[in-house]
């Protein structure tokens, strides 16, 4: 199966790189791609990680179980999306969460030794690292002030402010469906359409279609 490059510098990680960079470090012939039916289990939690894995398609979710059993999305991987990187360069790397596809799905897989290289090899490949990193702090950081409130709108404005950042304007296309945003804040689908309509009454915010406009920013910061 042909790896498909082009796709894969969509990544962050790859950003500001070229085709010719990434042949001329990554021994691409040996790279694995992977194509899953939907709801297809990817990776298991404290399974062994040696690889990054890469999403070139399709739509995958990441889920920690708890001891009651019950399941906390952490994350909805697409297209230029990858998971494993922050285990690069842990002592016993293992996937500290379940990794389902919700869509049928491709990823790449990239050993951790070619990825080490390109660390070595290209500084711009390890600026995008460092902020990749950094990034991902921010992300987990989010989740924890997100579950330390037990309303829905507490949830949803630090979820829109996070979103807010990610866009870098207070208008935006949300990335992701209500069903997907009430795992991401832990609670019903209808509590978040309701929600979301009471906040449009109070002058919080603008929806037209799944285009949001936040119109008092101050007041997303908890």
């Amino acid at each position: 199966m042909a790896i498909d490059v082009e796709k894969l510098l969509k990544n962050a990680l790859f950003k500001d790189l070229s085709e010719d960079d990434v042949k001329g470090i990554l021994d691409v012939p040996t790279l694995r791609q992977e194509t899953y039916e939907k709801d297809t289990l990817v990776v298991e939690e404290g399974e062994h990680c040696d690889t990054i894995g890469f999403v070139l398609g399709g739509t995958l979710t990441i889920q920690q179980y708890g001891r009651s059993g019950d399941a906390l999305t952490i994350n909805v991987f697409r297209h230029g999306d990858c998971f494993g990187a922050p285990l690069l360069f842990t002592t016993e790397a293992k996937y500290p969460f379940t990794l389902q596809t919700s869509t049928p799905s491709t990823v790449l897989f990239i050993p951790f030794a070619q990825m080490k290289e390109l660390l070595l090899k290209s500084p711009t490949f390890n600026f995008n690292y460092l902020t990749f990193l950094s990034n991902h702090i921010f992300v987990l950081k989010n989740k924890i002030k997100i579950l330390a409130h037990n309303d829905v709108r507490s949830r949803l404005m630090i979820y829109l402010s996070r979103e807010i950042e990610h866009a870098g304007t207070p208008t935006f296309h949300m990335r992701h469906k209500k069903t997907e945003i009430s795992e991401i804040i832990k609670v019903a689908r209808p509590s978040v359409s309701r929600e979301l309509g009471n906040m449009e009454k109070d002058g919080l915010i603008a929806i037209r279609g799944n285009l949001i406009t936040v119109l008092k920013e101050e007041e997303f910061v908890l």
